[in-house]
């Protein structure tokens, strides 16, 4: 992409370091080249990102469109797909430096500088170095943990607090971390996981079983409370035909109606990667096995490897291999 698109938004933050169902057309014997971490589902297109920050377009029906590019050189901690964009945000620990960037979905997306480049930039005259085919980007200067969309604005959170903006990186609003005080303890430990849209506001989640609800409008909380999981929390997904999934760290998951409600837990064959409702049931795909939940009752069958992430029937593994998603067995 011509450098006079991409830009600087200004916007600094003060402090310390979707769903769709293609066709399974997926090229099943393709590897996609790198090992993944996850899949950022949108409405046409999709995009997967690697371990190392390698990112790979699909289209609607799962099949590369363009080859593998690594805008910036770090893994990216979270990414989502907005429209004609995705939005990604990129996190090198070592050299504590964070991005955040708009890359144009339409369009073949190419490298950008190396890691030597990267540590070389640090400090010096010439200024920080951005993620290449980029809209618009920023540096952030408090360490991100999350992000999520709310209809067309982004938020996404970092340890000095939430921020909404639109697809053009506009702030909208800001609002503090939430704090639980039956957790307050380990609220130095404790980070957000989840950032969901769903019909009461916006759900903010964090490890140690905190929820916070924000007024989309003004970021303003309005309601507040712990939950028992006796886990720690992974993630979180909500469909509005189910409700909550939430994803535990050991194996487990727990369902909810309503936020404000009780939950129930299940067993499953081991860690869970990924989940969707489909089909009048949670299905999901994990550590060695593959299983779905409806009625109350969990299915599983054992797979080889490590199912990373689900799309649209198919199940790409953490060897980056395209497989079939099936649970067979009742446990």
């Amino acid at each position: 992409m011509p450098m006079n698109r991409e830009r600087d938004v200004g916007f600094n933050i003060p402090g310390t370091l979707s769903k769709c169902h293609p066709c399974r057309v997926i090229m099943r014997h393709r590897r996609v080249g790198f090992a993944p971490s996850r899949i950022d589902r949108g409405g046409v297109s999709h995009v997967i990102a690697g371990t190392q920050g390698e990112l790979l377009i699909l289209d609607s029906k799962g099949n590369p469109r363009g080859g593998v590019s690594t805008p910036f050189p770090a893994p990216t901690i979270d990414g989502l797909v907005l429209k004609d964009r995705w939005i990604g945000i990129w996190l090198d620990r070592e050299f504590r430096q964070a991005r955040m960037a708009a890359l144009p979905i339409d369009e073949i997306w190419g490298d950008g500088v190396t890691r030597e480049e990267l540590r070389l930039s640090i400090g010096s005259p010439e200024g920080y170095v951005v993620p290449s085919n980029s809209i618009w980007h920023r540096v952030l200067d408090s360490e991100p943990m999350k992000m999520g969309a709310f209809e067309d604005n982004i938020v996404f959170a970092t340890l000095s607090g939430i921020y909404m903006i639109d697809s053009e990186a506009n702030e909208i609003w800001r609002s503090p971390i939430p704090r639980w005080p039956a957790i307050s303890k380990i609220s130095q430990y404790d980070n957000l996981i989840s950032i969901n849209e769903f019909s009461g506001g916006l759900a903010v989640w964090s490890q140690a079983g905190g929820v916070s609800v924000l007024d989309p409008s003004n970021g303003v909380e309005i309601y507040n409370r712990v939950l028992e999981f006796g886990d720690k929390v992974c993630s979180v997904i909500y469909s509005k035909e189910a409700g909550w999934l939430v994803i535990l760290h050991g194996g487990t998951v727990a369902v909810m109606d309503k936020i404000e409600g009780g939950h129930s837990i299940h067993k499953t064959k081991g860690p869970v990667m990924d989940s969707e409702f489909v089909d009048g049931r949670w299905a999901w795909t994990g550590w060695r096995h593959d299983g779905d939940l409806a009625e109350g009752k969990v299915r599983s069958r054992r797979r080889r490897n490590i199912g990373v992430a689900l799309l649209g029937g198919m199940v790409l593994s953490n060897d980056g291999t395209w497989s079939d998603w099936a649970s067979l067995t009742r446990t």
